[in-house]
């Protein structure tokens, strides 16, 4: 007489179990990374564009004068209206050499594996630039 075995299969059973969970794991923490990385893009490029804008406001009494330097106030105030026209809550600084912003946004992640919301922060600097050595006077 043979004894048969009861637990015939079992491990594969568990096993195809343990898997399918697992891979069901990577596919959630891949998709909510991938959300992560669009909206950090997104961020990223709605406040390069705005610390740009507000790097083109530059002083033309300074420049024509030889100097090459912001005017804070409209440097700002350019700065703002990009970030609002990207629909992006944040706040921007400007003095004479440089403009600033700074954005933080809490993303809604497709898959709440790591909570259902996670935050991103850009903060960006541009100074003023200019093509040439020095401002040339045209009459």
């Amino acid at each position: 007489m043979t004894m048969r075995a009861t637990g015939s299969g079992q491990t594969l059973v568990i096993f195809a179990l343990v898997l399918a969970f697992f891979f069901v794991g990577m596919l959630a923490l891949v998709a909510d990374v991938g959300a992560l990385f669009v909206a950090y893009n997104r961020v990223d490029d709605g406040v390069l564009l705005a610390v740009q804008a507000g790097a083109s406001a530059i002083d033309e009494g300074s420049f024509y004068t030889g100097g090459l330097q912001l005017d804070a106030v409209t440097a700002r105030a350019r700065c703002q209206e990009s970030l609002a026209a990207a629909h992006l809550d944040g706040r921007c600084a400007a003095d004479a050499r440089s403009v600033t912003a700074d954005v933080r946004q809490l993303v809604t992640l497709p898959v709440p594996l790591l909570g259902l919301r996670a935050p991103v922060h850009v903060s960006r600097t541009a100074q003023p630039a200019f093509g040439g050595g020095s401002a040339v006077r045209t009459t």
